[in-house]
């Protein structure tokens, strides 16, 4: 099932990991810049007792709209998601 967490943007469920001892549900984030262009993240929502939980996020190489972009994820394997969600982790350098 797809939520709306803000206008525009579309957060659609890709499925459960456990990754470093935690269940993660993974989602597929698309928002439309006022261009019209679709950017793409995979959110990864941390969900364990007596571990940090949270949302972490972190984008992805491909501009889809919402259901293409679903389908896309949805052909990433395992080994990617894990990449990608301990890239989610790294710090980022301060906004400027």
């Amino acid at each position: 099932m797809a939520t709306e967490p803000s206008p525009g943007v579309i957060e659609e469920r890709l499925g459960t990991m456990i990754v470093d001892g935690q269940r993660c549900e993974v989602w597929v984030r698309s928002e439309p810049d006022p261009d019209g262009t679709w950017h793409n993240a995979l959110l990864f929502k941390r969900e364990n007792r007596g571990a940090p939980t949270g949302t972490v996020l972190t984008g992805v190489a491909w501009h889809l709209p919402p259901g293409i972009a679903l389908q896309r994820a949805q052909e990433l394997g395992e080994k990617e998601r894990i990449v990608l969600f301990h890239r989610a982790l790294r710090p980022r350098p301060p906004f400027m």
